[in-house]
């Protein structure tokens, strides 16, 4: 029997929460690995998904802590997010998790329901220079707001407090993603279907090559090429090469890929490093020019839908467009930031 999660048991939209997170969690245009996040309001308690869990086992798996709202919006207000705490006393609290780094921009919202998600078409516009002048082009009928980049965290809460007065179903976060809300799981999916379709942004085509010479180099070697085979368009499309060369666009391709410039090299210099030990320490993923990609044996599920992702977004940028890229300052403070750590940490 389904009652009401203030009794400890799965209610009616917990059950719909976890369905709609499982179904976006296995899109990997709009999901890429532990990325995004999704939660419920309900009986004054925020649901929202843990930091590191993946939303596709939002139905096999216990991925969501329950938090008090109303403190999480004094905490907001009062400058101070570090104490937002998994509340105790329900069944499905899992004392090990921690809540989502963006528990705050959930909370801010005002819908029952909540999803964010770093959907490829969406992050292809965000990155771009006039991306709010053409995000306006493309939901001149839909109630949104365009949130300038900020760091994830307390900064990214008073930008969003900021806009939130307006009382937006949907939010743009440059260099970021996207987050819909709605009242119910029908509703909040529907409107992220709806945007999805109005952003959608054609992928160039690149050519097939002959990888053969790149497959005998690393052979025999700690490298392989990576698990999806867009990934290597990077190396053999000009457009990609010229973004990676200069810098990072948005936070999961600094946490997961690394901060600054990617390491391109020509098939020459890849023989030369492809077995000296300090290189391969510190270079889990080379950008062979012209051949592709190779990242190590090792890399990771998360890194390489990370990796999918980058290639994506980049296969959508044209040629004429200008784009705004992290800074310094960005890169550092991602990777310097506890929560994120932590959720590297316990990935699978």
């Amino acid at each position: 029997q389904r009652r009401l999660v203030m009794n400890n048991v799965l209610s009616e939209d917990f059950l719909k929460l976890r369905e709609i997170s499982c179904e976006i969690g296995n899109n990997i245009d709009l999901i890429q690995g532990a990325g995004g996040n999704s939660s419920l309001k309900e009986n004054g308690i925020l649901w929202v998904k843990a930091s590191g869990c993946w939303l596709s086992d939002a139905i096999d798996n216990d991925i969501f802590v329950p938090i008090d709202n109303k403190k999480t919006v004094k905490s907001i207000e009062s400058g101070d997010i570090s104490d937002i705490n998994v509340k105790g006393g329900h069944s499905l609290n899992k004392s090990s998790l921690h809540p989502s780094i963006e528990t705050a921009l959930h909370a801010l919202m005002p819908h029952k329901f909540v999803l964010h998600v770093h959907a490829v078409n969406t992050l292809s516009i965000s990155v771009l220079h006039n991306g709010q002048k053409y995000v306006s082009k493309l939901l001149h009928d839909i109630n949104w707001a365009w949130v300038p980049y900020v760091m994830p965290g307390i900064k990214l809460a008073r930008a969003v407090q900021s806009v939130i007065k307006e009382k937006p179903d949907v939010l743009i976060l440059a260099n970021h993603g996207l987050v819909i809300g709605g009242e119910t799981s029908q509703q909040v999916l529907e409107l992220l279907m709806l945007v999805e379709e109005r952003m959608n942004r054609v992928m160039r085509k690149t050519i097939e090559i002959d990888n053969s010479r790149l497959l005998s180099i690393i052979s025999k070697s700690k490298y392989r090429l990576p698990k999806y085979k867009i990934s290597n368009a990077i190396a053999i499309d000009d457009l990609a090469l010229k973004v990676v060369e200069i810098g990072t666009l948005y936070p999961d391709h600094v946490v997961f890929l690394g901060a600054g410039p990617m390491n391109i090299l020509s098939i020459d210099e890849l023989e030369g490093v492809i077995n000296q030990p300090y290189y391969i320490e510190n270079n889990p993923v080379i950008i062979v020019r012209d051949f592709g990609v190779v990242v190590c044996r090792d890399f990771g599920e998360n890194s390489e839908s990370m990796l999918y992702c980058l290639a994506s977004v980049l296969l959508r940028i044209q040629p004429d467009e200008k784009l705004c890229y992290l800074t310094q300052e960005d890169e550092m403070d991602l990777m310097g930031w506890d929560a994120e750590k932590y959720r590297k940490l316990i990935q699978r």
